[in-house]
């Protein structure tokens, strides 16, 4: 996406000048909801780099002005000219994150995201696997961030995000490429509303011969979400644009649970669907057994102390709303892209 009426151009916060390009270009595109875009450029003033290393930060915004923004001007990695802050037109991720890798000067970009905190050797690491893999697409890590632990571990469904490379999606909070291998592939396809752009990136790289490199000490950590039941529901459908992935890129069958399953629970849940429904239809108590495996999948996700036993249960009730949700949207996703993803 190219910028428009002026968008693309720093707002009002960012280089007055344009010193030398830098070793790295690091790439945030946000909504300028979250506080945490304040700590992720605090995170990034704290990045250990080798004597004469330098790096900017692109951080992209949409047409909308909020108080988190407006904090993030007076930061002292943009007021000293290593951030700048970009309004645009761009509604979607993927278009803020093309418009900030397009203005990006060096060699590598890295992405990550307003919810992450990149830990103070992320860009090392980063470029010391760059070096030596000049043309790879460079994957690094999430952790659940520390000062939220008590959170992950006593909200009700929290959201998390952690993993250790590689993996099959290609999660853009920890990733770095080549600029020229963004520019060979023409970046994020911005066709992708609100998940899986990340992923499809990856994979036509991967298709160019690129090779897939894990980082491992390039590591977020990554900010714990509490959206209740409500957000999970508001949210739930979302998830089946990954149907288009699984079309567009064949490989990636290999990744769901029988090829044909977005997540195990999934499955788990037709299974109790259809016993659930064959014991009612036949007033025979046996066939409800086929929902046992969905709920001790979800009862033990905590763990299976009585303590997370029972917080599993207390949410089992909402976890069934969810998926049936999911299942629904993937329904929906599967009949448009003629494919089947559930």
């Amino acid at each position: 996406m190219i910028p428009a009426d002026g968008a693309g151009a720093a707002d009002g916060a960012g280089r007055p000048d344009r010193p030398a390009a830098p070793d790295v270009s690091v790439v945030i595109a946000t909504a300028g909801r979250r506080v945490g875009l304040l700590w992720a450029l605090d995170a990034l003033a704290a990045q250990e780099l080798p004597a004469g290393t330098t790096y900017e930060v692109n951080v992209v915004h949409g047409p909308e002005r909020t108080p988190v923004l407006e904090a993030a001007r007076e930061h002292p990695l943009v007021r000293s000219g290593i951030a700048a802050i970009i309004a645009s037109e761009g509604l979607v991720a993927s278009q803020k994150r093309n418009i900030a890798w397009r203005l990006g000067r060096a060699p590598l970009i890295a992405f990550t995201d307003d919810d992450c905190r990149p830990r103070p050797g992320w860009l090392a690491a980063f470029l010391a696997a760059h070096a030596e893999h000049p043309q790879g697409l460079l994957q690094g890590g999430a952790a659940i961030d520390p000062d939220q632990h008590e959170i992950a571990m006593r909200a009700p469904r929290p959201r998390l995000q952690r993993f250790a490379p590689p993996t099959a999606w290609a999660e853009l909070c920890s990733m770095a490429f080549p600029r020229g291998l963004l520019e060979a592939v023409d970046g994020l396809d911005e066709g992708y509303g609100s998940v899986g752009e990340d992923t499809d990136l990856a994979w036509r790289m991967r298709e160019r011969g690129a090779p897939w490199v894990a980082v491992p000490d390039a590591v977020v950590d990554h900010a714990v979400e509490t959206p209740g039941l409500r957000g999970w529901l508001r949210t739930s459908t979302r998830f089946g644009e990954s149907t288009r992935l699984k079309r567009r890129h064949p490989e990636l069958r290999g990744h769901y649970p029988l090829g044909v399953f977005w997540v195990p629970n999934h499955a788990w849940l037709l299974v109790a669907a259809a016993g659930a429904g064959w014991a009612l239809a036949r007033r025979d108590v046996r066939p409800a057994a086929l929902t046992l495996p969905y709920v001790a999948w979800h009862v033990t996700r905590y763990g299976r102390s009585w303590r997370g036993v029972a917080r599993g249960m207390t949410e089992l009730p909402g976890d069934v709303l969810v998926d049936g949700a999911r299942v629904a949207g993937f329904v929906v996703w599967s009949a448009r892209e003629r494919t089947v993803l559930l």
